[in-house]
């Protein structure tokens, strides 16, 4: 992701010139030309990009030291910046006594961008010589946004049209209500990944005949890694409106206690559970290991199940019924096809549907029958209504293994994205733990503090941000619910396919563009060398009391079930954003004068230093769920 970063470090530069011009007088010029020369060098980098992926290690190196120039200048200048803004706090006369005696700082501020830009410079005509020597063609980039093209989706769009899974989902409501069975039992449905499991599941959950046959439904996503507790009280929330406040006690105490009251709750009800993305063949027993949580009273209680493997669809010792979900046949997937790749909304721009038509139910012999496979083709081609576009994919398509279909299609759709900013908006989403509801607000907050959003004329960057993920959701790269806000209808949260999430961790990998790193899983995403270090570093999941090392000139810190963690110092941080966690050592916040976001949500209790207040280039505070102890 160099080139995203050159590009987010000269719309930077460009603006700290226009702003700052009075602070940076003496060194306007070498700013300037520092400017010229990444947008120059920015033409190269889509060539190196290639060359990079085909195993070119030389190149590599390039592309990673033409970032690390970047970030780099960026560190300066706002280093520089800060000197400045820090000399306006106070008015009046002690103000100027203060800004007088902050003068030396001050120069010695401006000093060093007098030295150091300058130092960056020839690394980077170094850096541009090495790929001059290398052959590297100067490409354009086309860095521009359609405006036009991301429609706001309608209020009558809908996200997952169920199509082809009308005689499963009869069948399995039959198997639901089925009055003649009254012992609590078991629905498995098993399949690869993207084969539709998930969507059928929900499209049975909503059905009005489920509706009217149970009193209490629950709904919840396993994934291969999760915790009892937080299970427990997810469906605890779910079936009483309140959930249990978690205390330091030990979980198996509290799984007990919320076990416990979800038993009595549901004794004398009809329920269905429903657990979604089921991996482990203990995982009845992990969620019951302290107490019999869910009870058989003999009144036609069921727990819908959805996993990948055979042998968990079996693992509960009760009553179960199988399905197995079926690709789609060919009719089935033209009609999913063609419901994403020629949506309503859009069908007013086809002259000769019939040759669409034609083109379209051949590529969708492609997809192997995976709705998931069908659907990001559909969302690909629909951003490519023209028949030469369609002709060409399908001409140009070579065979590939069914369990590659889905990568494939996504590289298609990833590439063809407008300009690397919207690539990186993709590509963020990723750091969200597997099945995590985003919120479409915070993800734009996110995004404009990391600087993907460009300010283009009319618009507001939230505005821009909120076409980014409009064109996600028209992809069909991102699940998504509609919702009001502001007295408008708008996409209110998203999610991601657990294969297309996979697909993104690898891709930012090659990229050094994020580093996961899940306690519970062990490494992943996590760079296979040195060549390509990550800025962006997502913990998630651990559970011990040590230091989470990153690089030190770290940029973004993002964690997610943290427990009594400590904090690395990292003095270049943009972006700090922890979730459902125990943290300590936050004193050391003020060192981050960089920091331009904060979320610590959830966080239990957390003290922040009273000198918060010197962090001048933070846009966003977010301590929503967490109490503020004293410093």
């Amino acid at each position: 992701m160099a080139e995203s970063a050159v590009s987010a470090v000269v719309g930077r530069i460009g603006n700290l010139v226009v702003r700052e011009s009075s602070l940076l007088c003496s060194v306007t010029g070498e700013v300037e030309f520092l400017k010229e020369e990444l947008e120059r060098l920015q033409g190269f980098l889509k060539d190196a990009d290639k060359k990079m992926r085909s195993g070119n290690a030389s190149m590599a190196v390039c592309v990673r030291q033409l970032r690390d120039a970047s970030y780099e200048a960026e560190n300066i200048i706002e280093a520089a910046e800060y000197v400045k803004m820090r000399s306006r706090l106070k008015k009046g006369f002690m103000g100027a006594i203060s800004r007088y005696a902050r003068l030396p700082r001050k120069f010695v501020a401006l000093h060093k961008v007098d030295v150091q830009i300058p130092g960056v410079r020839r690394k980077i005509s170094a850096i541009e010589n090495s790929m001059f020597n290398l052959n590297i063609a100067n490409l354009s980039i086309d860095e521009s946004e359609d405006i036009e093209d991301n429609v706001l989706i309608p209020q009558n769009f809908v996200d997952d049209v169920v199509v082809g899974f009308e005689d499963e989902c009869k069948e399995i409501v039959e198997k639901l209500v089925d009055q003649k069975n009254e012992k609590l039992s078991v629905v498995s449905l098993v399949a690869m990944g993207g084969a539709g499991k998930t969507t059928l599941a929900r499209k049975v959950y909503n059905s009005p005949r489920v509706k009217e046959y149970f009193n209490e439904f629950a709904w919840v996503t396993v994934s291969q890694k999760f915790k009892g507790i937080d299970l427990l009280n997810d469906i605890l929330k779910q079936i009483t409106g309140a959930s249990y406040e978690l205390s330091k006690a030990t979980d198996q105490i509290q799984e007990n206690e919320i076990g416990k009251k979800i038993h009595d709750f549901l004794l004398q009800r009809r329920y269905l559970l429903v657990l979604d993305d089921v991996w482990e063949a203990d995982t009845w027993e992990q969620i019951n290991r302290a107490a019999k949580v869910f009870p058989d009273t003999n009144n036609g209680s069921r727990v819908l199940l959805t996993t990948r493997k055979k042998d968990v669809a079996h693992h509960i010792e009760m009553p179960t019924y199988v399905c197995d979900v079926k690709l789609m046949d060919e009719e089935k997937s033209w009609e999913l096809f063609k419901s994403k790749a020629l949506p309503s909304y859009r069908t007013y721009m086809i002259c000769n549907p019939d040759k669409f038509e034609e083109i379209g139910r051949k590529l969708a012999r492609k997809c192997a029958g995976l709705p998931l496979a069908l659907a990001v083709l559909g969302g690909y081609l629909s951003k490519n209504l023209n028949v030469e576009a369609w002709s060409d994919l399908l001409l140009g398509w070579t065979s590939i293994e069914e369990v590659e279909v889905v990568g494939h299609i996504l590289a298609r759709s990833y590439n063809d994205l407008s300009n690397k900013r919207r690539k990186s908006c993709f590509l963020y989403v990723a750091s969200f733990p597997e099945d995590y509801p985003i919120t479409v607000a915070d993800l734009i907050e996110l995004w404009i503090a990391e600087c993907f959003i460009p300010h283009i004329g009319r618009h507001t960057m939230e505005e821009m941000a909120q076409r980014y993920v409009t064109d996600l959701a028209q992809r069909n790269l991102v699940q998504f619910e509609f919702g009001v806000a502001a007295n408008c209808m708008s996409i209110q949260t998203i999610r991601i396919h657990d294969v297309l999430r996979d697909w993104c961790i690898e891709e930012a990998r090659r990229d050094g563009f994020l580093h996961i790193i899940d306690k519970t899983t062990g490494q992943a995403g996590a760079s296979s060398s040195d060549t390509m270090t990550s800025y962006r570093s997502c913990f998630h999941n651990f559970h011990d009391d040590r230091i989470l090392q990153s690089t030190p000139n770290l940029r973004t810190w993002i964690g997610f079930g943290l427990s009594e963690v400590f904090l690395p110092k990292l003095r270049f941080l943009r972006v700090l954003y922890i979730e459902n966690s125990s943290l300590k050592n936050l004193m050391l916040i003020p060192g981050c004068i960089h920091l331009r976001y904060l979320r610590l949500r959830n966080c239990h209790t957390v003290t922040l230093p009273s000198s918060i207040g010197q962090l001048l280039s933070l846009q966003t505070v977010d301590l929503r769920g967490t109490s503020l102890g004293r410093s």
